[in-house]
This record gives C-alpha cells, sequence and structure tokens, in this order.
C-alpha cells in the first residue's frame, strides 16, 4: 500500500498534517528515509537501517496528528514541546503553526545530530 493510499482513510485536516511533516522532515534533515509501518499505522524515518537509525515517527490518527522521537526522553527540550508518558519514546502534536517554530526546527536538527552519532558509536 502507498503511503497516500494509507492517509486517505484518515480525516483531511490530519492527512494535511501528516502531509505538512512529511514534506518539513525531508526537506529539513538530509538523507532522511522514510517508510510505512502499516502494522503500527505510522510513517517511520530513520538515517540508517535498524532500529539505532530510527529518528522520527509521524503517528495519525481520527483525531489529529503527533511526531514522534525514537528515545525522546533522552533528549534535551527546553521549549518543552515533548508529551506523552512513555519511558524511552515522546511525542509533540502537529499543527501548522509548529513547522515555522525556530525552537522546533532546532529540536529536529539535534535529535537528527543525536540519531546519526548513535548510529556511527553503534558500529
Amino acid at each position: 500500500m502507498s503511503t497516500e493510499k494509507f492517509l486517505e482513510g484518515y480525516p483531511p485536516d490530519v492527512y494535511d498534517l501528516i502531509s505538512l511533516g512529511r514534506e518539513y522532515l525531508l526537506r529539513t534533515v538530509h538523507g532522511l528515509q522514510e517508510e510505512l509501518d502499516l502494522p503500527s499505522k505510522i510513517l517511520v524515518y530513520r538515517v540508517a537501517p535498524g532500529m539505532k537509525g530510527i529518528v522520527f515517527t509521524l503517528v495519525p490518527s481520527k483525531k489529529g496528528a503527533r511526531i514522534g522521537f525514537y528515545r525522546g526522553r533522552e533528549l534535551e527540550d527546553p521549549a518543552r514541546f515533548m508529551q506523552g508518558n512513555g519511558k524511552v519514546h515522546s511525542t509533540i502534536p502537529l499543527s501548522k503553526d509548529i513547522f515555522t517554530n525556530p525552537d522546533f526546527h532546532t529540536l529536529i536538527r539535534l535529535v537528527a545530530e543525536k540519531a546519526r552519532s548513535r548510529v556511527i558509536i553503534g558500529r
């Protein structure tokens, strides 16, 4: 199933947010690879194969969309964007405004750099 076909099952506002998120991540983080994880109903973004290479997830739902951060609880978040109760991963609700927020942009770049370091050190 294509990503577009998968996203058609969500309300138009969710489809739009996920589309904005996809474009933003692929434009902002060089070399990011996107894949559809159909059983989990998420989009996964990685800088390298394997779990260590995962950086972000985009999580659509009927009520909205979130960006997930692999091992997000280990990250600094001075703007306090991250939410969720997970012990390892964290998420941020998506809105159209967040993509122009400089603190969000900085967080995305730092998370990608940390993931690249994790992959290099893990070799």
